[in-house]
Formats: C-alpha cells, sequence, structure tokens
C-alpha cells in the first residue's frame, strides 16, 4: 500500500510517501511561507524521484489542524481534491499528533503544544501508545501550565519557549522536533490505513477549534466591542 501525507498547518509545508512499510520519501520546508504555491510542487517532485505516480497512491493522509486556517484549509482541499478526482480515501489526522510523532522514541506523556495567539495555545497530551491524554484543544499558557502541574512529560513545538518554568518532571525536545515532518505525516496515515480509519473524502474537515479572525470581529463588532 502507498500513502502519501501532507500538512501545512503550520509555518512547514511537509509531505511525504509512505509505501509498504518504507518511508520513500520527505519534503519539510519551514519558512511559513506560499504554501498554496510551494506544497504541490514539492509532492509533485516527490512523486518524479520515486517514480509512483497518482494512480497508484492508495490513501491520502492530511493534518486536518489545528494551527493556521489558511494553511489548514490549503493542506484539507488539496488531500482533498487528490482524493476526489482519483476516487481515494483520505486519513485525517490531528496535526498536533504529527507533531507528537517527533518524539515517539519518548515513554511517557508527550504534550505537542503550538502558539496561536495572544496567550493561547494548540495542545494535546499522548501517552507512550500514541493514544490521546488530551484530545487537541485550545488553552491558555496559564491553563496548560496548570494542566502539566509537574507531570513527566516531554514537549514540542514552537509553543514550548511560552511555558517558562514547568518544574523537574518535564523535559523539552530537541529544536528539530518543533516542526511538523512530511514523513510523520506518511507514517502515521500508513498506520491508520491498516487499522481502518480511512473516510471518504467527502467526510473530511478542517479542525479549527477557534473562530476565525474575521467571525471574532463580526461578532465583537455585533456586540459592540473592540477585539485585538
Amino acid at each position: 500500500m502507498i500513502v502519501l501525507g501532507l500538512d501545512a498547518s503550520s509555518d512547514a509545508a511537509a509531505a511525504g510517501i509512505m509505501a509498504d512499510g518504507v518511508l520513500l520519501c520527505e519534503y519539510t520546508l519551514n519558512n511559513g511561507k506560499n504554501h498554496s504555491v510551494k506544497l504541490l510542487p514539492m509532492i509533485e517532485e516527490m512523486l518524479r524521484q520515486t517514480g509512483i505516480t497518482f494512480p497508484e497512491i492508495d490513501a491520502y493522509a492530511c493534518g486536518v489542524g489545528p494551527g493556521s486556517f489558511t494553511g489548514v484549509r490549503i493542506g484539507v482541499a488539496t488531500a482533498k481534491g487528490f482524493a476526489q478526482s482519483y476516487q481515494k480515501p483520505v486519513i485525517p489526522i490531528s496535526s498536533l499528533q504529527i507533531l507528537a510523532d517527533n518524539i515517539s522514541e519518548y515513554d511517557g506523556l508527550r504534550v505537542p503544544c503550538v502558539h496561536a495567539r495572544c496567550d493561547e495555545l494548540y495542545c494535546a497530551a499522548y501517552n507512550g501508545a500514541g493514544e490521546a491524554i488530551l484530545e487537541p484543544s485550545v488553552m491558555t499558557i496559564a491553563e496548560l501550565s496548570q494542566y502539566l502541574d509537574d507531570k513527566p512529560c516531554m514537549l514540542c513545538g514552537d509553543g514550548v519557549s511560552l511555558l517558562g518554568d514547568l518544574g523537574s518532571q518535564a523535559r523539552v525536545a530537541r529544536m528539530s522536533a518543533n516542526v511538523v515532518r512530511g514523513g510523520a505525516a506518511a507514517e502515521l496515515g500508513y498506520r491508520l490505513l491498516l487499522e481502518g480509519k480511512q473516510q471518504h473524502y467527502e467526510a473530511v474537515a478542517p479542525l479549527y477549534l477557534r473562530a476565525s479572525q474575521a467571525e471574532r470581529e463580526y461578532e465583537a463588532r455585533k456586540n459592540g466591542q473592540n477585539i485585538k
């Protein structure tokens, strides 16, 4: 089986190809720019390098967020577009779970956290088996700090630097673990496909968790409030 995984929810545009349990190729471009024009050429180059054609791909794995609203839409629309064109399923994955895969060697509580806005973080927590102990959520810095409360854990993501001292039980991952990787998206997608977790492309939707800036401003104007 061949799975193409991708994610565009963060500053990184990422894509990878897993075939029969082997990662054949991955690209991760972490410059936060032009995902709409960078992602498709990355995928085309992967296929050229591996010799795989679109009809040979069995499923598309996609990070559905949370993260950048625009980036999430780009990633989900790309995966669904391919799936519709070739009538293949999509495997939706939380982008936080893809990020947590960077520290899969840690056998305890793994906590990916990504800066959302102001003092808010997108975060989740997974045990050593990859099961969600805390589903993807939006928390303030204070709320996540209280949740962790000196728990033994390892943290990754660009939100880690905002948390301050979490006690002697918390560990911080290496810097390279703060970036969503294309290979992780492909590998997680492959494993979930084996478990039968694929969906029809029409059923796949972005995971935003919070209202967009435009929606917040609209609600604020209705209520006569100012919004930052």
